[in-house]
């Protein structure tokens, strides 16, 4: 008698168990989705002219203007450049009046082309890029620098060489001659490592 009881109680207390398990909720997984990136085309504009007619790169022109560098950009062709918004200067105007005061003008130079590469990559083209890679892509800037492309929390990523991290937003355009993409943040050259080799990337 005691060993059926004691059967029968094992018994009930298995299918306890079994009916709580199923009952509980499985957890959810993280899953890292990547950003879906567009480009669009603007072949009747240069990157000069969508750089002056978008209302968020007033920040970005100010300073191009601090050195007179219009005329470099105008002449440039198979450009890209990497466009940090107003909101990526901060809410006050120190970073602008820092970087245009006249002592700083030759730093200002070097930094404004560090936003600048050679190549005709859009966004689409990173990515692909970047997912068929191993590891980030290094490009070569036209102040002699490199930024590193990396695909970061699904969203494509730069990283400066003053280890600064700025996010490339989902959309780029490509004008006649070159591709415009907007930043979240000012990216900074490190004069002292700009010899690194790197990798020119460009598709036809």
């Amino acid at each position: 008698m005691k060993k059926n009881l004691f059967i029968k109680s094992i018994f009930i207390f298995t299918l306890i168990l079994v009916i709580s398990c199923k009952e509980k909720t499985p957890s959810t997984e993280m899953v890292s989705v990547s950003t879906s990136y567009r480009t669009s085309l603007d072949y009747d504009r240069t990157v000069l002219q969508i750089l002056d007619q978008s209302p968020v790169y007033n920040s970005f022109l100010k300073l191009v203007n601090a050195v007179e560098y219009f005329d470099e950009i105008r002449n440039m062709n198979n450009v890209m450049v990497f466009v940090p918004t107003d909101e990526a200067f901060g809410p006050s105007k120190y970073l602008i009046n820092e970087l245009s005061s006249p002592e700083n003008l030759d730093r200002l130079v070097d930094i404004l082309e560090y936003h600048f590469v050679r190549g005709d990559l859009d966004a689409e083209n990173l990515q692909a890029d970047l997912s068929a890679a191993s590891g980030p892509i290094r490009l070569k800037t036209i102040n002699g620098g490199y930024l590193a492309f990396r695909m970061q929390k699904g969203k494509l990523s730069i990283l400066d060489e003053s280890t600064g991290v700025a996010f490339i937003s989902k959309s780029s355009i490509r004008g006649s001659n070159g591709v415009v993409f907007t930043i979240d943040r000012v990216l900074r050259p490190n004069r002292d490592n700009t010899t690194k080799p790197g990798v020119a990337m460009s598709r036809k």
